[in-house]
């Protein structure tokens, strides 16, 4: 069982403080009902979007964000009892997965090799994550959790 702690699951590099300010102000474009702040604004570790609406009923969601210098990055998902996130990082070769891109899907977010699929992001650049990020979640909104990590999902 892969472990969040391991260090082979572990984001590369500092965390680049320009990239979560550009990732803040495409959600922001993308979701203008969104709130999103950074735990420090001279040292920014991570963003964190909150929604007004939450892929359950009567439930609010947070996206919390994190991208390196190495182009590692992590957007974690999280409503009451629903948790989900992309990563694109090393993962030890323990996930049936080819590359560093994969997806934790929910209910849990589970790292068990077993749980772990590739990612539909091809593309890592922060400002197409994102977008493809909230595009899926709207994707999810409107037509159930099965289009979370849909590359094929046209609206």
């Amino acid at each position: 069982m892969a472990n969040n702690d391991d260090v082979s699951h572990r984001l590369r590099g500092a965390i680049d403080g320009d990239v979560l300010f550009t990732i803040r102000d495409e959600f922001l474009r993308q979701a203008p009902l969104a709130t999103a702040t950074v735990d420090d604004m001279v040292s920014p570790s991570v963003l964190m979007v909150e929604l007004t609406a939450g892929l359950q009923d009567e439930s609010t969601g947070r996206f919390e964000t994190q991208w390196t210098i190495e182009g590692d990055y992590k957007f974690h998902y999280t409503e009451d009892d629903l948790d989900f996130r992309w990563g694109h990082h090393p993962h030890g070769g323990d996930y049936n997965v080819q590359g560093d891109a994969h997806f934790h899907p929910p209910p849990n977010a589970s790292s068990h090799p077993n749980d772990i699929e590739p990612s539909c992001f091809t593309v890592h650049r922060p400002k197409l994550v994102t977008r493809g990020v909230l595009k899926n979640w709207h994707a999810a909104y409107h037509d159930g959790p099965d289009e979370l990590n849909s590359p094929e999902y046209t609206g």
